[in-house]
């Protein structure tokens, strides 16, 4: 029991029997509020000085409360306070005051040192683990009045619940990594302090219920990404991480990718391709978070991918957080147990998020079977694994995921300063089976999960974000083999090392599937898909940004329908020797031949034709074919030029392109003429074949060749950085056994060469010495390739007359 002894003068011209009064009028609140049982009088302590008269002390007698006030919290551990158990506490005090109103009644005295959480009986929690969880008490109402009873406080009950949230609130902002992560919460929680602190409150909350409903909704921020209402302009955001909201990635994605069907499967697999083509997106598609963005969300949603995605960029996530790690040598190996853990944190953190929003959402908390014992379960498995590394302070009614997230995201952040500074690590080590043991719990106690497979979309898992060291150590997480979960990476080409640490080689064919998104996105047959795809993507993002206006309108079809045409046409007209604007690159057929899979590059090129025409929402004119022109020739050309800045190879890259580009454009300019099913047609060798002898392989040739390790470097890097397109090796013409290497220019920069767009012929590489001096000194071997391909000046003028 507890005894609390107050001095008899309180009561002069009053009665403590008012208080037991008061406390059966607060009868009904369960444990929200503490209520003496008893009072009575003790005699005043022995040797306590005393006056003549002196009276007898008044004893309060109640139950004896374990636990721990807020206000001790928030001194002694300010960094277990966070977002799920500020807004907990909210709820929970201002169901106490209004309940204290409801009765007629105000506590006048509420302070943080007055709001108790108070611990469960651990005799309950053997029998329930459900009831582990503390729950917040408001005591001490030895000051509760009549509410209409006034008082020289300063403060009524009002301001004083206003000076205990925003102390809450003040704490949290002090917590940058916290308040960071949640900042829709921190502008609702804010709003909503400033708005009980006013002197009419009630213009803002004008029905009791509105105040526990405005709360909740700002807790829903946390898990609940929110609906934004803000203008999107449509060219805003050119990559996926520049959309912070799900539901607007979901209004502009378009499903007409020609390798998205591959990817959506959800089988292990390792989707490359070069920067901006759409990698990121998908996967962000794929999330079950961007599918499941609120309460009524539909079961459906799963269905809508097919697996449970769980989405972790590795930019975001990863790589600013480790990659420092490798410029000292051999520091990556020392604390290859710390990057094991670290990792299995971003990921179990990355699947709570996901499973916490799924929960929110009841039809599809029941379709994945996440009952509170599920729940409980799964999130007492983590705990138990974790061990002294998760520093969890949970209240009853608080999202029971939610708070593994922050404190599995505590614990990321104090593993990574363990790293700064060098020391050796304050928490348990995770093992590399850590995702694969929690995966399976998780399916042994939601069987539901087996017909929704968690997959985790490891996005942009390339050396340029994580060092191949770094790739080595996680690769035994990621290509596990286990039915409960798997993986699905991007990267850049040759962003990824197919190594263990242990030295051991992944078998692409068994552990993964490659898809290349670059080569699948070009070829002849694939111009319709890629036609509309580009006009899809335009009309979404000009759809949602409320403009009048379309792609068939603003951009409309092309005068060169066929490639062939324009070719025809470049070729005329520099033999016509016209003056005056360009106007060849115009149109949605020319649009989506120039697009290399770099979805990126077509939205800088129409965000630049708007800014040339002046379109804004109400514009439904056709943007001129000449402004058409010139932006799509600026653009390439900036690309072009970007390349020399690159790092490393950048000027040795430029020279080659410049070089190929240069004689590619020379070639269809001003070569021979090629019968093609009784036309003369220009040559179009953008591409360019190798042939090796069977059983060998262009790294292994190059390196036979002087500086080798310098030519495949710079081979891999000429791909990696989309300079060349490398399509998949086919059967070559020599025998079964002979393999071709086939190489295409990227096609965002044909304009800025001006040749057309579409591939006919190729440039056939003869010998792996050709191919060294192509890298090596590109102006002289291209300078053969001309030699090769051109004609003589009779032939030329005779079929000049023929064409034009």
């Amino acid at each position: 029991m507890a005894a609390k002894l107050t001095l008899p003068d309180d009561y002069d011209g009053s009665t403590p029997l008012i208080e037991l009064a008061n406390a059966k009028r607060l009868k009904g609140a369960g444990g929200l509020i503490h209520l003496p049982s008893s009072v009575g009088t003790v005699a005043r302590f022995e040797g306590e000085p005393s006056a003549n008269g002196a009276r007898d002390w008044v004893c309060f007698i109640s139950d004896w409360l374990p636990g721990q006030t807020i206000e001790e919290i928030v001194r002694r551990t300010p960094n277990v306070v966070t977002a799920s158990l500020i807004a907990r506490v909210a709820i929970e005090l201002l169901t106490a005051v209004r309940f204290f109103e409801a009765r007629g009644l105000k506590h006048d005295d509420l302070h943080l040192g007055n709001l108790m959480l108070v611990s469960p009986d651990p005799d309950l929690v053997a029998i329930d683990p459900e009831r582990r969880d503390p729950h917040l008490t408001v005591i001490d109402i030895g000051s509760t009045k009549d509410i209409d009873r006034s008082t020289r406080k300063d403060d009524d009950d009002w301001s004083s619940v206003a000076r205990c949230l925003a102390t809450l609130y003040n704490v949290l902002h002090q917590n940058r990594r916290e308040a960071s992560r949640y900042p829709e919460f921190m502008r609702h929680f804010r709003a909503f302090i400033e708005q009980i602190s006013d002197e009419d409150p009630s213009r803002f909350f004008p029905d009791p219920g509105d105040y526990i409903s405005r709360l909740r909704e700002a807790a829903a921020t946390i898990t609940l990404q929110p609906r934004r209402g803000n203008q999107f302009e449509p060219f805003s955001a050119i990559s996926a991480e520049h959309l912070a909201s799900d539901e607007l990635l979901l209004k502009l994605f378009v499903e007409s990718l020609p390798w998205i069907e591959l990817v959506s499967k959800g089988d292990p697999c390792l989707l490359f391709g070069p920067r901006g083509c759409g990698k990121s997106m998908v996967f962000r598609y794929l999330s079950v978070r961007t599918h499941v963005s609120a309460r009524n969300a539909p079961a459906a949603a799963l269905r809508k991918t097919g697996f449970f995605g769980v989405y972790i960029g590795c930019a975001s996530d990863l790589g600013n957080d480790l990659q420092w790690l490798t410029r000292k040598q051999g520091r990556t190996a020392e604390r290859a147990q710390e990057i094991t853990t670290y990792f299995n944190l971003v990921l179990a953190r990355e699947l709570f998020r996901s499973l916490a929003t799924c929960a929110q959402a009841p039809a599809v908390a029941n379709e994945l079977g996440l009952s509170d014992t599920v729940k409980i379960s799964i999130a007492e498995h983590v705990i138990q694994q974790c061990g002294s590394a998760l520093s969890m302070l949970r209240i009853k009614g608080m999202d029971l995921f939610q708070s593994c997230v922050d404190a599995l995201d505590q614990a990321r952040l104090n593993l990574s300063r363990d790293l700064i500074a060098s020391r050796p690590p304050t928490s348990p080590a995770l093992p590399a089976t850590f995702i694969r043991d929690l995966s399976r719990h998780i399916l042994s106690v939601a069987p539901n999960f087996d017909h929704c497979r968690i997959t985790f979309l490891l996005d942009d898992y390339t050396q340029s974000r994580l060092h191949a060291d770094i790739q080595k150590i996680l690769n035994t997480i990621v290509w596990q083999r286990d039915s409960s979960f798997t993986f699905m990476v991007s990267s850049e080409p040759y962003g990824f090392d197919t190594t263990h640490f242990d030295g051991a080689q992944i078998d692409a064919n068994r552990e993964f599937t490659p898809i290349d998104a670059g080569s699948l996105t070009l070829g002849n047959d694939k111009r319709a898909q890629r036609r509309i795809f580009i006009t899809n993507l335009l009309n979404k993002r000009l759809q949602t940004a409320k403009y009048e206006g379309t792609a068939e309108v603003l951009i409309g079809e092309s005068t060169f329908k066929e490639d062939t045409d324009l070719a025809l046409a470049i070729r005329g007209e520099k033999h016509q020797s016209r003056s005056g604007k360009k106007t060849h690159y115009h149109g949605l057929h020319v649009l989506s031949d120039a697009w290399s899979g770099d979805v990126a590059t077509i939205l800088h090129i129409m965000r630049e034709m708007f800014a040339r025409a002046k379109v804004d929402a109400k514009t439904v004119r056709p943007i001129t074919a000449e402004m058409q022109h010139d932006s799509i020739t600026k653009i390439s050309s900036g690309m072009r030029a970007r390349v020399r800045d690159l790092h490393p190879f950048g000027d040795q890259m430029h020279r080659i392109m410049a070089a190929f580009g240069d004689t590619a454009a020379r070639i269809l300019v001003e070569g021979k003429l090629q019968d093609v099913e009784g036309n003369a047609c220009p040559q179009r060798r953008y591409r360019m074949e190798m042939s090796l002898s069977p059983g060998s392989t262009l790294d292994a040739e190059l390196l036979k060749e002087a500086n080798g390790e310098h030519l495949v470097a710079l081979r891999k890097e000429l791909v990696r950085r989309g300079v060349f397109i490398e399509h998949p090796e086919s059967r070559g013409k020599e025998s079964p056994g002979h393999r071709t290497v086939r190489w295409e220019l990227r096609t965002s920069v044909l304009p800025s060469f001006g040749t057309s767009l579409i591939r006919k012929d190729y440039i056939d590489v003869k010998r792996i010495e050709d191919f060294v001096e192509l890298l090596m000194k590109p102006d002289v071997y291209m300078e053969k390739v001309w030699l090769r391909y051109g004609g003589d000046s009779a032939l030329f003028e005779h079929t000049q007359g023929v064409l034009l």
